[in-house]
This record gives C-alpha cells, structure tokens and sequence, in this order.
C-alpha cells in the first residue's frame, strides 16, 4: 500500500510528530526519516526509503536546512527526483532562507510568505477544488478570534499554481502542479488530535488547521485513508404530538415539500404523550410510502430529566421511554426508532450506560458533551469519527440547527451524517426555509440520501483497506447493516470501539452466533461477504439487574400534565403573538422552568 514519508528534524519535530499521529489515526501506513544537518547524509537523505509509491510532507523550516546543506550543483528538484506523487511543505514562514528555499523548489512560482495581524479572518475554499476537497469546496468559515493569517505570495500570472484554501482571500495552503508531481504547500500548523475541547465552543475553530492536512491525506490515500461509506441526512423535529397540525408545523405542508424536494424527516417524539395519538391520524401521518418516522425524545420531557438523578433513576427513565414508546407502537400501529433525542440537549454521564442497558441504537443531541463533562474527556480525535462513543461504548450522533452549510459540508467529508434540527417555529413559511436548506445540501452533496433515522445510524460506517488487501469497517451502533461494493473482495475486518470486554455476551451475524475478539479496546470479527450481499450485525450485552419499568407515580404525572399543557399552549397558541410569547418566556425562565438553567 502507499505510504506518508515524513522527513523530520529537531526544527519541526513537534509538528513532524502531529502530522504523523494525524496519518496513523486516518488509518495512513507512516515512515519518518530523520534529518542530520550535513551535506553528505543530506545527499544520501531518501535512500533509506523503501520501494513502493509513497507521498512525502516535511516541515519548511527542515526544508530549509536541506536546501541550505545540498552540495554545490544540486537542487531540491534533483533530490526529491521523481519518486514522490506529491509532497506537503507545511509550517511555512516568513524567514529569508525560507524564500530561497520556496523559489528553488517552485521555480520562482512561490517565493514569499506575509504575516497578517487581523481580527476577523473568512477562511474559504474555492468552487474549483471539487476534484480535491468534495463536499468543502465552494464552503467558507469565519472567526473572530484575534490572530495572525499566514498566506502566501504567488508570482502574478502564475497559471500551476491552484489555491485550495485561502485567508480573507489570500492563498494559505496551494497546489503547484508539475509534470512529475502536485507540490502541496501549507502556511499553517498542524492540528493536535489531542488537544481538549470544551461544551461551549465543540471543534468550532479547531477544524481549520484540521482542513489543509486532512484534503493532502484523503486525497493522496484515498482507499488506505479512512472514509465514509454512504453520504446521507435526516431532519428531525422535537416535540410535536402526531396531529394535523402543531403550532407553526403543517404536517401535510411538510409531506408534499419531502415527496417535491426528496427528504426525510423524524420526529421526536415525547413518550409521555403514547396516549394521546389517535390511531387514525398516526397511520395518516407515518405511512408506509411517507418519509415521516419518529424516534424517542426523552420520557416525561421535564427539565433535566437526563441530567439529573441517579444511576438507578436514569435507568428507570430510559426503560420507561422505550416501553411507552411500545404501548404507543402497539396501540396506533406505527413502529418507532430506538434512538434517542436528549430534551433541551442535556444529559449526564450516567445517561449513556442507562440507554445501552435499555438497549437503545444510539443518541442523536445537539452536543456531544455531557453536562457533567471533564476538561480531558473530549479531544478533537474523538469528532473525527461519525460519532462520540468514549462514553461507555455508546454512540452519540450530533445534530445541528440548519444555519451554517460549512458545518453539514465538514461533517459529510468526515463521514458523517448530516442531522439537522429544528422546532415547529421555523416552519412559518410553508416549508420554505427548510427547502432551500435541503437545496443547499444537495449542491453540497448531489448523492445524498435521506434514509429513515435508525437505518441511516446502523449503516453508518467507516472503512478502509488495509495492507493486505482486506477491508477493515469501523462501525457504531450495536446493530449494522452493511452490502459490499462490487469492486471489494469477500473478507471484511469490522470493528466497533468496546472499552469493557465483559459487557458483550454474543454477537450475531444474520441471527447466527459467530466468535469475535478484542484488540485495543476494540471488538473485532471477521465477515465472508459477497458483492451486494446485505449482511446483518448484532452485538448482544451480558443480561444485567433490570429496573423495575414503572411510573414515577400520581404527583410527577400530574406535574407532567400541567407542564404539557403551558408548553402545548405556547406553541399553539402563544407562538402566534410574538409579543405575548416573549413575555411569557421571561416568566418562564425567571420561574426556572425552562431547561435552561
């Protein structure tokens, strides 16, 4: 398989060891060759190479020590030779020796790098890089954060050089084509994959020293590189009860925009409320040919009622929601998603265990951070996956409001599927801004599907080949469903992070029990697959203590009617008056009853 060589040296080292640790985790067979500052070991630098097609980074700042120690007559063309595809000079600065070094490797194409103190940076990637970037091209992110944006200095009228990323309109990471290979170019550093994160901020800025390295990997090793499988997406809509209308949301409005513009969307739905549907509007609703599903959003849906209570109580509260969720399954005849929807997004720790032992597929929040998070429990590694399964093993798919279409284009390059969210307000206009959301999204991604939510997160995948030929498929959630492409071989290595080896009992592949193992907290097992051969994946936990699944009795019921009934009244009634609704939202967030706090 292709290899990532990385010349490394005392002057970049620190970067050299990112970009490494960067490759290793997108599954990328790494060398590193280590650098002596003089001209005899310089001219022998790559014969220790092994044969076989590779790609080769190396800091600037080491490039300019070789060019500096290159024996008289030599060039860097000459040492490079042609024997790399492509090669990423990163960390570029502003230094002289450093210019030198640029003309001499571009031929005069590149021979500058500025420093540019600014307050607001856009960072954007031109319509043109498709070919490179996918779903990022064309997309743009600002920061306020204040910094200094490196960019570099192209000669005017300089017809290979082709701008992949750029500051306020500068060029900061380029391709200079060549006719024995692309020259990718990058003023910026590395990213550190572990670096912590916080609940207020996510990855938020953090991606963009992500983008530059990410687009040279995925694009020099496109089959060894992990990637997604499928690109697909779901709107998912909270609270509303299955009747022909909810506040601002027009069920029918909402079926004839999905069939005219392709979409599906889910509601999440509150299992408090299993009583209250009749059976002749939920099977008008969730047909079989509709795109409408619904999933589980909370139980009672009263404030932090996953955040709060102990390990036994958020036991009780998960069963209760599935159970519910049953009764209404039962009563109406519509079938429902096991996944959860956290209400108001919040949920702690001990959350997560009680919906695996309740036996959910996954969660599906608008954060990923538990509100009772640790400085080191969350690092940029763990967002680069489809979901956030440190926490006990189980995944948590993050969704977001339809606002900003770089965060749905990065998740989609990630891999990822595009969740969005929304309530019954944005919905005033027929539909409209949801479709021109959707129309977005398909620019971004024109192979996007948009399959029932459960569907979506058990085919979600990532997958790679390894060195021996085989593929190796990362997946989720405790179910998986995957077909083989025509073009792969029948052997598959799937893994699915398991911190606890003692908590799976059996695992099934097409209802038949087959032996799996465990490696670096990691359950693997091998599957024999044919071309289009639907293959089903099911991970069986040790049976535990049950909780008795059991109402939390008169009072709490009679609380929850009344707390029902003020949120339906907003939202049917008040969300008409703007005035009104915003009066009655300051009453409700100084009464504390809101979520909110």
């Amino acid at each position: 398989m292709k290899r990532l060589v990385i010349i490394s040296s005392p002057d970049g080292a620190n970067e050299d060891e990112r970009l490494s640790e960067l490759a290793t985790f997108l599954g990328v067979s790494t060398e590193i060759l280590p650098f002596a500052r003089d001209r005899s070991s310089t001219h022998e630098l790559l014969s220790p190479v092994r044969p076989g097609p590779c790609s080769l980074a190396v800091h600037m700042e080491t490039l300019r020590q070789v060019h500096l120690a290159l024996r008289p007559g030599t060039t860097l063309q000459q040492l490079l030779d042609d024997r790399f595809s492509e090669i990423l000079v990163y960390g570029v600065s502003a230094a002289a020796e450093t210019n030198d070094a640029l003309k001499a490797l571009t031929d005069g194409a590149i021979h500058a790098l500025t420093m540019h103190p600014i307050q607001t940076v856009r960072y954007s990637i031109p319509h043109e890089t498709r070919g490179l970037c996918a779903q990022l091209a064309g997309q743009s992110l600002s920061t306020n954060k204040e910094h200094s944006a490196s960019t570099l200095e192209i000669r005017s009228g300089c017809g290979l050089v082709e701008t992949i990323m750029a500051a306020n309109e500068r060029p900061m990471f380029v391709r200079f084509r060549t006719e024995t290979r692309d020259l990718f170019l990058l003023a910026g550093r590395m990213p550190d994959l572990s670096k912590q994160l916080s609940r207020d901020t996510g990855l938020g800025d953090d991606c963009i020293p992500l983008l530059p390295p990410l687009i040279f990997l995925r694009h020099c090793f496109p089959e060894s590189c992990w990637h997604g499988d499928e690109a697909t997406a779901r709107l998912i809509i909270d609270d509303p009860l299955l009747t022909k209308n909810y506040g601002a949301l027009d069920f029918e409005t909402l079926k004839t925009s999905m069939q005219r513009l392709g979409y599906g969307t889910s509601i999440a739905f509150i299992p408090w409320n299993h009583w209250r549907s009749s059976r002749r509007s939920a099977a008008r609703l969730l047909n079989a040919d509709s795109s409408l599903s619904i999933c589980v959003h909370g139980c009672d849906h009263t404030n932090h009622e996953f955040q709060l209570g102990s390990a036994s109580v958020l036991a009780q509260r998960a069963s209760l929601g599935i159970q519910r969720m049953e009764k209404h399954q039962n009563r109406v005849g519509v079938p429902f998603e096991d996944v959860m929807v956290f209400p108001q997004g919040q949920f702690s720790k001990a959350a997560i265990p009680a919906l695996r032992s309740a036996n959910y597929l996954a969660a599906v929040n608008s954060t990923c951070f538990p509100t009772d998070y640790e400085p080191n429990d969350l690092r940029i590694a763990d967002f680069l996956w489809p979901a956030v399964t440190c926490f006990d093993g189980f995944p948590v798919f993050q969704r977001r409001y339809p606002r900003s279409t770089f965060e749905f284009a990065l998740d989609l390059f990630l891999g990822k599927p595009a969740l969005l969210v929304e309530h019954h307000e944005y919905f005033r206009d027929d539909c409209k801004g949801i479709e021109g959301f959707v129309a977005n999204l398909q620019q971004i991604e024109p192979n996007l599907s948009w399959p029932g939510l459960s569907d979506q997160l058990m085919r979600s995948n990532m997958r790679r080949r390894s060195d021996d030929g085989s593929i190796e498929i990362r997946f989720f959630t405790r179910r998986f469903r995957f077909t083989p492409k025509e073009a792969e071989n029948g052997r598959y290595r799937l893994t699915r992070f398991e911190p606890d080896p003692n908590t799976v009992e059996r695992v099934l592949v097409d209802a038949k029990s087959v032996s799996f193992g465990f490696e670096k907290d990691n359950l693997i097992l091998e599957v024999q697959a044919a071309p289009g051969q639907l293959r089903n994946i099911e991970i069986l936990d040790r049976s535990k203590q049950t909780v008795p699944v059991r109402s939390f009795g008169f009072s709490h019921n009679a609380r929850v009617l009344v707390r029902r009934g003020i949120s339906e009244f907003r939202d049917n009634t008040l969300s008409r008056h703007e005035g009104l609704l915003k009066a009655a939202k300051r009453v409700a967030r100084g009464l504390k009853v809101t979520g909110d706090s």
